[in-house]
């Protein structure tokens, strides 16, 4: 005779083996939506129109799909405006764009997230704001703002660009007391595009200064339209304060200040020029070189020996190792799906590398976080950003290291120009998450003469230094002095015995002879909001 289960027990069994079966069903067959807005313009004029950017976005996104296909269904919606032509047009929308999408097109039954490589921190400032007031996860790919130090500001905000502000912050806070450079003079150009990353640099630059003790800091702006006697009114300015400039400019600015430098005298190794080269991109930076093929080659050839370069270590930039992410198929990608022609032929790979980091990142976040946390954390773009910092990402080109604010950690390099190799020759290397800075050579400095130059020169930025004027006198005014007394010493003499004979009667028995009469004594001038100095 059979055992006859209990109805109860039968029930509570069956009851466990639908919900058991219906959810393992929903979970092989329907997957978890996940819908990234990726803003932008469509108009090809740099290396960071989505055009450009999407067809390395879509392949990520296709690398994703197949790697979480059991646990995720990620899509890419692109968010542009025809009458948006520019990043300057799309930052100034960017707001707009991003609501529009969030609150009309947009499924509400997916979940949200903001990749975009991102155009000027203009931009992404303004998408920050509101991906902080709606708690979504944001990812910029190349584009940056110091404002996402600020993590009451930017708690959802995530970067994987090649051009981290912390980097820099940290590298100018180290290099410039290690060379014990106590006044810099900071030149900025004022650009506008793909520029603007020479203004952000040169302020991340001016807060690292700025927080150093005992420092002083000349900041100049000029705007991209100068001319040589702009340049030689900076460094008019700039002889007399210091000997250790800062410039943040594209190539051929750097080169025509050079120049203008030789024909100064201001490049004879007594002064330092430092700039930055975000990475190789002539059409985005120019070319940083001397040879121009112009009459002024020679002079450009002799000033860039004054030149020292800050560039980030390179990342691996070789595409033919990731499968699906080669030359041939993002040109066909290119060409096929956003009617653009892509040449990859002296383009910035970094533009292309970078965007298809953060999508992959967006896929490690939501896996880690959805195996841990459960289905309810991917809609906490907070929590998502804390788990992207302080971090290190296995990725398709290597280690992806995150920083404590949540940017891409950028190792930097200082080089100076190797007059012998004609190249820029790495001598520093600065590893950003420890703090340390590596000395990998010695630097050969204009006419040999010593690194590092003295932050000031022995007889002053002026040559006008007391300390000077005492050091080159010392022979001459001892001669001087013996000769002034031996001839005032018979003079003194023959005063004193004149004395004794009451020469001068009773005009020296006054003791008050001396005291200037009232109306001779000038009144004192009163100068009032001005510091005088004599």
């Amino acid at each position: 005779m059979g055992i006859t289960p209990r109805p109860t027990i039968v029930l509570k069994y069956c009851l466990f083996m639908r919900v058991f079966f219906t959810h393992g069903a929903q979970v092989v067959s329907q997957p978890i939506n996940v819908e990234i807005a990726s803003i932008g313009h469509i108009y090809p004029d740099n290396s960071v129109c989505l055009p450009y950017v999407g067809p390395a976005q879509d392949i990520a996104l296709e690398a994703i799909n197949e790697q979480y296909e059991h646990l995720f269904n990620f899509s890419i919606t692109y968010i542009f405006d025809r009458k948006l032509k520019s990043c300057v047009d799309v930052a100034d929308n960017a707001a707009d764009l991003v609501s529009r999408w969030y609150y009309k097109k947009r499924s509400v039954n997916s979940i949200p997230a903001l990749v975009f490589p991102s155009c000027t921190d203009t931009e992404t400032y303004a998408v920050n704001q509101l991906a902080a007031s709606h708690n979504l996860l944001m990812i910029t790919g190349v584009a940056t703002h110091y404002v996402l130090m600020n993590k009451t500001q930017s708690p959802t905000f995530l970067t994987v660009g090649h051009s981290s502000s912390s980097s820099y912050l940290q590298f100018y806070s180290a290099v410039i007391p290690l060379f014990n450079w106590r006044s810099v003079f900071i030149l900025a150009v004022q650009y506008t595009g793909a520029g603007l990353s020479y203004v952000n640099i040169a302020r991340t630059a001016v807060r690292a200064i700025s927080s150093l003790p005992n420092q002083m800091l000349t900041v100049k702006f000029i705007s991209e339209v100068f001319t040589a006697t702009t340049l030689q009114q900076v460094l008019e300015q700039f002889r007399s304060i210091s000997r250790v400039m800062l410039c943040f400019g594209r190539a051929e600015v750097v080169r025509a200040l050079l120049i203008e430098a030789y024909r100064l005298n201001m490049t004879d190794g007594e002064y330092v020029y430092v700039t930055v080269e975000s990475f190789v991109s002539p059409s985005l930076f120019g070319r940083l070189d001397w040879n121009y093929g112009d009459e002024d080659d020679q002079i450009a050839k002799r000033a860039f020996q004054s030149l020292l370069v800050v560039r980030p270590v390179d990342f691996n930039d070789t595409l033919t190792e990731v499968r699906g992410f080669t030359t041939a198929e993002l040109s066909r990608r290119a060409r096929s799906e956003y009617n653009f022609s892509l040449t990859l032929t002296g383009q910035p790979l970094v533009n292309l590398i970078s965007p298809f980091l953060a999508i992959n990142l967006l896929g490690q976040l939501l896996n880690a976080s959805h195996s841990r946390y459960g289905l309810p954390s991917l809609y906490n773009g907070t929590h998502l950003a804390q788990m992207g910092c302080n971090h290190t990402f296995t990725t398709a080109f290597g280690p992806l290291n995150m920083d404590a604010f949540g940017q891409r950690i950028i190792n930097l390099w200082l080089s100076f120009y190797d007059r012998e190799r004609g190249t820029f020759k790495p001598f520093l290397l600065m590893h950003v998450k420890s703090n340390l800075i590596v000395n990998l050579s010695s630097v050969t400095w204009v006419d040999n003469r010593p690194w590092p130059p003295s932050n000031e020169p022995q007889c002053g930025y002026t040559g006008r230094s007391g300390r000077c004027e005492a050091a080159n006198s010392g022979p001459a005014s001892s001669i001087a002095l013996i000769v002034i007394c031996a001839a005032l010493g018979p003079a003194c003499v023959i005063v004193a015995l004149l004395r004794c004979y009451g020469y001068f009667g009773n005009t020296l028995t006054d003791q008050t002879w001396w005291l200037m009469e009232n109306h001779i004594i000038p009144r004192a001038s009163h100068f009032q909001g001005q510091n005088i100095i004599w």
